[in-house]
């Protein structure tokens, strides 16, 4: 018998003395069989993760997201899969489903309702590149070419797609994120974000996605030399 953190009706749990609910005070006692009507703990925290639309995250992308323990993290898994909140492509990653994104937008507003998660807000220093394929490289090659490859202390995280462009992440162990906007017109946006710019590590990213590249035939690249460092924010459940 196995045992995890459960999520369940939240109205009848003690609330701390400023009267939110922490995800900290859910049970910790409850035991589980394959059928089961309320939501553990590492069960949220994925759908949390994924409940941005579009996006698809690696295992591994997962893993060092909701920092959960691997036999954890595959048990959450095929538990949410199994009930059709989940679906794993053919290049192995892991995104919502239709009912999936259903129930995540009622329990976020559930657990927003109950002060059991908030909405934080994050600052980056942001440095970009503009990268030009020549001819214009399609979006699905320059997307199978550098998906879930890693490079450095840089592992992959998700992919995401928005709009015109298809956006995949990379993070290290200090958190610095790279990021890629592929765009239709053969055009790469390089973001590399970190507490303390250093103008060398956007270079170092747009010199690694240049080499991926140049590796096809008959395929030039030219790097925009300007950079632009921003101050950006960005939100986040916790």
């Amino acid at each position: 018998m196995n045992m995890d953190r459960g999520y369940y009706d939240l109205s009848s749990f003690k609330q701390t003395s400023d009267n939110s609910l922490k995800l900290d005070n859910l049970p910790t006692d409850y035991f589980y069989s394959t059928e089961y009507e309320y939501m553990t703990l590492p069960e949220v925290q994925l759908l949390l993760t994924l409940s941005d639309s579009n996006i698809s995250y690696s295992f591994s992308g997962l893993r060092k997201t909701t920092d959960l323990h691997q036999h954890q993290l595959t048990k959450a898994l095929k538990r949410l899969q199994s009930r059709k909140y989940l679906s794993k492509n053919d290049i192995g990653t892991y995104e919502l489903t239709y009912s999936g994104g259903r129930y995540t937008k009622s329990l976020i507003k559930d657990l927003l309702s109950a002060k059991a998660i908030n909405i934080q807000g994050n600052n980056y220093n942001s440095q970009w590149k503009k990268i030009k394929t020549v001819p214009p490289l399609e979006q699905e090659i320059v997307t199978s070419i550098l998906e879930k490859r890693w490079f450095g202390n840089f592992r992959f995280l998700y992919k995401r797609e928005i709009n015109c462009f298809i956006q995949l992440c990379w993070e290290d162990s200090e958190n610095n994120q790279v990021r890629l906007f592929i765009h239709k017109d053969g055009t790469i946006d390089v973001e590399y974000r970190e507490n303390q710019s250093t103008s060398s590590s956007i270079g170092m990213v747009a010199n690694w996605v240049s080499n991926e590249l140049l590796n096809l035939d008959d395929v030039s690249i030219d790097v925009y030399e300007d950079e632009i460092v921003t101050h950006i924010d960005e939100t986040t459940y916790n």
